[in-house]
């Protein structure tokens, strides 16, 4: 049986040429889908920690800012007064490009309990917005006792 010398019999355990060039192609076929596919899923997911790292850092901002509020309306002797000097506190605060805007939602002034605790929101716009997450809202709440009241007799 005369073969062509490139086609190599089974006997030796070789393939031929032409199944040698079909299976190359195929691979770099599939190695291409798995890189477009890798990519589809991997490039969200590491944009997503972009994102989480960005709530995660403004969220612990927006506690520090509601301890500090609540700090400066405890020092207050009355509601009114606790009231503006959160805002005041609040107003000192410096905003990075991350956030939006930082509000006081409510400050509850109680002396019959002796403590004031102040709500904050803030509005976080996100680094790298996704479909309907451009933005998220945070809320954090401090409890300070208040300090400006003195003792009763």
């Amino acid at each position: 049986m005369n073969c062509p010398s490139f086609i190599i019999g089974k006997q030796s355990g070789k393939m031929s040429h032409k199944s040698n060039l079909t299976n190359r192609k195929s691979k770099r076929g599939q190695t291409l889908l798995e890189a477009i596919a890798g990519f589809l899923v991997i490039v969200p997911i590491g944009l997503g920690c972009f994102d989480l790292v960005a709530i995660l850092s403004t969220t612990q901002s927006n506690e520090q800012w509601a301890e500090l509020a609540a700090r400066a309306a405890a020092s207050q002797h009355n509601a009114l007064n606790a009231k503006q000097a959160a805002e005041h506190a609040l107003e000192r605060c410096k905003l990075t490009s991350l956030i939006k805007s930082i509000n006081i939602e409510k400050v509850n002034y109680d002396l019959g309990r002796g403590q004031v605790s102040v709500t904050t929101t803030m509005e976080v716009l996100m680094p790298v917005p996704m479909p309907y997450f451009g933005s998220i809202e945070c809320h954090a709440t401090a409890i300070q006792p208040i300090v400006a009241t003195p003792a009763p007799i």
